[in-house]
């Protein structure tokens, strides 16, 4: 034995502390726990080795030899036992810490108490090789990555290891087994090293491709679509299959022709850059608002966001986006605008609403104050006053209620009437602002006294102003200006029993004539609507009249009415509604 060089046992030694090494390096670079504790149990198994070969050359004498290797083999077997827990995601139990540090004090105690360290010798090799073979049957029996093969093959070799482990085979002197069990160990050893380091990359493997899928079904469940773009290859590395929702181009597409990505695709003119995303490397994140049209139009928004990607270099390697849909979001946003829009047209026009009472109170009093008025109208003129000012009242109430501005938001109060008395009260007023206003009213009244309309007085005054108004609007100073009230019996209803209330004998119709330039025909059929702003008779200006017609039109629809315009024969316009009475 003694003619047998060391220089082989040590050089396979070396390669053995060369992978130990590589072990350590990889537990740095990884992070992992238990690679960094079968690291440093490879780099005891090294020293190990070393001790061997010092004994070979008679370094070392046998008992410090033996207590030397042991101490190293508890170590050794305490390290690994403790790497393969934190492989397997588990915590080592508290006892293999108390054991292994009672059976290291016994084996230091042994130029002290030499006889205690005989007595534990046995119990300390049986614990040592117990912590190897516990290893090697959770290898065998837990559930984790790697096939039964290998699994079975790790475990075997972890086993076989724990019977070398606690070989003191150089103790004998002139014993040719140490050699051979010298070489088998570092086999052994340097196999499982070897074994290890492949189930590490492998797992490493699994890791990466299971976190590859859970990425793709996060990224396929989600509703956001998501791309990387490489720019080395030029082409995507992948794609969210939902992007063609986006895009109106399939995943599939996209792999095979990158460069039609922005085929349907329009953005706006602060984010043109967007398009430039795929053909040069972008140096800084950004993002912008995609536009997928379609027959002309746009069909879907979307938000995209991107990121540069840098290799290991600093040179931008690839990108990353994300596009999300917002064409609910941009509905809503101009939904708000149309909305904001309507208020802020409805506040121009409810203005000029409001101006018309005030002017008409403000002509009324300044009159009675430069007493033009005979006293004995005053009762009358304060009567009108007041009539305006509830009408003002009405406006600002319907103010109030300017977040829709329909006949349902508006409050009425129907009340059974005089169809003769509230009518001749409403056109008397309106006489008088008609000759207040510099024109010649002509008024021609004729209500069966006997008719009874269900109606909101104020409302229906609201009405009857906004007509007047228009008319006055339109006619030129000295014109004349004729209002109309009649009631008509439906003589369709002669059948029906007398006492029937709920049927409407007839109806009221009030219509107002001017002598201005009339409506253009292309017109008649918009009048009413809100905020029209067509021809002449309609004007997007400081005397809007859009809003009041169409505010009158709803009113007269609560009224179970109608309202209609026409043009004159002899020039001007009329503009008439129609209510049902009752007797």
């Amino acid at each position: 034995m003694y003619t047998i060089s060391g220089y082989p046992m040590l050089a396979s030694t070396a390669t053995t502390l060369m992978l130990s090494v590589i072990f350590m390096l990889l537990s740095n670079q990884s992070g992992k726990r238990y690679m960094q504790f079968w690291g440093a149990s490879w780099f005891t198994s090294s020293i190990i080795f070393i001790i061997d070969f010092c004994s070979f050359i008679d370094y070392l004498s046998e008992m410090p030899y033996i207590m030397m290797r042991q101490l190293l083999a508890l170590l050794n077997a305490y390290l690994f036992l403790f790497g393969t827990y934190h492989f397997f995601q588990k915590k080592l139990p508290k006892y293999f810490h108390i054991l292994a540090f009672s059976s290291a004090i016994i084996i230091l105690s042994y130029p002290v108490l030499p006889e205690i360290y005989s007595i534990a010798f046995i119990p300390n090799i049986i614990l040592c090789s117990s912590m190897i073979i516990i290893s090697g049957c959770m290898f065998i029996s837990m559930s984790w990555t790697q096939k039964l093969p290998e699994k079975m093959l790790a475990s075997f070799l972890i086993i076989t290891y724990s019977i070398y482990i606690n070989h003191f085979g150089f103790a004998l002197r002139n014993s040719s087994l140490a050699m051979i069990t010298y070489y088998i160990g570092l086999f052994i050893i340097n196999l499982l090293i070897l074994t290890l380091i492949i189930i590490y990359f492998k797992k490493l493997r699994f890791n990466d491709k299971r976190n590859s899928q859970r990425f793709r079904l996060l990224v396929e469940n989600s509703s956001d679509s998501m791309f990387l773009y490489d720019y080395e290859q030029k082409s995507f590395e992948y794609i969210s299959p939902e992007i063609s929702k986006l895009i109106n181009l399939t995943d599939k597409q996209l792999y095979d022709m990158p460069d039609r990505f922005f085929d349907y695709i329009n953005v706006e003119e602060k984010d043109k850059n967007i398009i430039n995303i795929f053909s040069r490397p972008v140096s800084v994140p950004g993002n912008g608002v995609l536009c997928l049209y379609k027959n002309g139009e746009i069909e879907k928004w979307s938000e995209i966001h991107y990121i540069p990607i840098k290799d290991s270099t600093g040179t931008v390697s690839a990108v990353e986006g994300i596009l999300r849909d917002i064409t609910e979001r941009k509905k809503m946003e101009e939904q708000v605008k149309l909305n904001e829009n309507e208020k802020r047209e409805f506040l121009e026009n409810i203005s000029h609403e409001i101006k018309t009472p005030i002017t008409l109170i403000k002509g009324y009093t300044e009159s009675m104050l430069d007493k033009l008025i005979p006293k004995e109208s005053t009762d009358t003129y304060l009567k009108i006053i007041n009539s305006k000012a509830m009408m003002l009242t009405t406006l600002l109430d319907d103010l109030v209620r300017l977040t829709d501005f329909t006949s349902q938001t508006m409050e009425y109060k129907f009340y059974e009437q005089s169809a003769a008395d509230m009518f001749s009260d409403l056109i008397k007023q309106s006489e008088f602002h008609i000759i207040s206003s510099n024109h010649i009213a002509k008024i021609d009244i004729n209500i069966s006294p006997d008719a009874i309309i269900i109606a909101d007085q104020y409302r229906m005054q609201q009405v009857i102003l906004n007509i007047i108004n228009n008319a006055i609007r339109h006619t030129p100073l000295k014109g004349t200006i004729t209002v109309i009230c009649r009631s008509y019996f439906n003589e369709e209803l002669l059948s029906i029993h007398k006492d029937d209330y709920n049927i409407p004998k007839g109806e009221i119709v009030f219509s107002v004539s001017d002598t201005g330039d009339g409506i253009p025909e292309r017109d008649l059929p918009h009048i009413f609507e809100r905020n029209f702003s067509g021809g002449n008779r309609i004007k997007k200006s400081s005397e809007k009249t859009g809003l009041g017609l169409y505010i009158s039109k709803q009113i007269i629809t609560q009224h179970s009415g109608s309202m209609f315009a026409r043009n004159n024969a002899d020039g001007g316009a009329e503009i008439s509604f129609t209510i049902p009475y009752y007797n």
